[in-house]
């Protein structure tokens, strides 16, 4: 667990979210993970992730007050609207493959535990409610982890490769080229890197530095211009980078 400080208007919002949940659900541990654990937070682009255990999966009368909760602490706007929470049950953090109640941007939907969210947990994690580590919590080991971000990028980031409209839009450009890198720092020696530190890495995998200048300075907040052929242009080479990336992380 890291001892990074959480800024204060941050710790105080995560304050009223912890009260609130305390009295909506029956709350065994609430952990923070993610960049506000590794002095990496941006207050213009990241999310504050958490994970909260619960004695049991929420029920309809349950979810109706979590989401007024969740709605209502997003009125704050900016990262305070971008808080995630997965709702586990007690018992099941060591079920990858089991679906959950997940808060993401304004809505539930389910989602599960994955293997890199545990060892984002294991690295940098963060108690606000109840024991660190959390209790049934299985340990992650570097070959597993390995495992997890080829599956990654040979499943759900290459099928993207073939979706060359997505390759227009800021968001996607900066999350894949940014992606492949923390992937490859994972392959290469189990390591768990920054966003910041993954993009000072970009030119090792080709993206040009007016690209990875670009993505530096949208994550600080700064408005950066880009003309439709510029945005044509781009989406090229950072669609070429990811698949190459792809290919050579992942060739046997």
């Amino acid at each position: 667990m890291t001892g990074g400080a959480i800024p204060p208007d941050v710790s105080g919002h995560l304050d009223r979210f912890r009260d609130g949940l305390l009295t909506a659900v029956d709350l065994r541990g609430l952990y923070l993970y993610g960049s506000l654990t590794t002095g990496d937070f941006s207050a213009a682009a990241s999310d504050i992730d958490v994970l909260a255990v619960t004695e049991r999966r929420p029920d309809r009368a349950v979810l109706d007050r979590l989401r007024a909760l969740h709605l209502d602490l997003a009125r704050a706007g900016g990262a305070y609207a971008r808080l995630n929470c997965l709702y586990v049950p007690d018992g099941t953090l060591a079920d990858p493959a089991r679906l959950h109640t997940y808060w993401y941007g304004d809505r539930f939907t389910e989602w599960n535990l994955k293997v890199m969210t545990v060892a984002e947990l294991r690295h940098a994690g963060r108690s606000l409610h109840g024991p660190w580590p959390p209790p049934g919590l299985p340990d992650i080991s570097p070959g597993e982890l390995r495992e997890q971000a080829r599956a990654e990028l040979t499943g759900y980031w290459r099928r993207l490769t073939y979706r060359p409209g997505i390759w227009l839009q800021d968001k996607w450009v900066d999350f894949a080229v940014v992606t492949l890198a923390r992937a490859a720092a994972v392959m290469h020696d189990g390591s768990l890197i920054t966003k910041s530190e993954a993009i000072a890495a970009l030119a090792d995998f080709g993206v040009p530095g007016w690209l990875a200048d670009q993505i530096k300075r949208r994550r600080a907040g700064e408005p950066v211009r880009v003309t439709a052929t510029q945005r044509l242009i781009r989406a090229a080479r950072a669609r070429h980078i990811m698949a190459r990336g792809i290919r050579d992380l992942t060739a046997p």
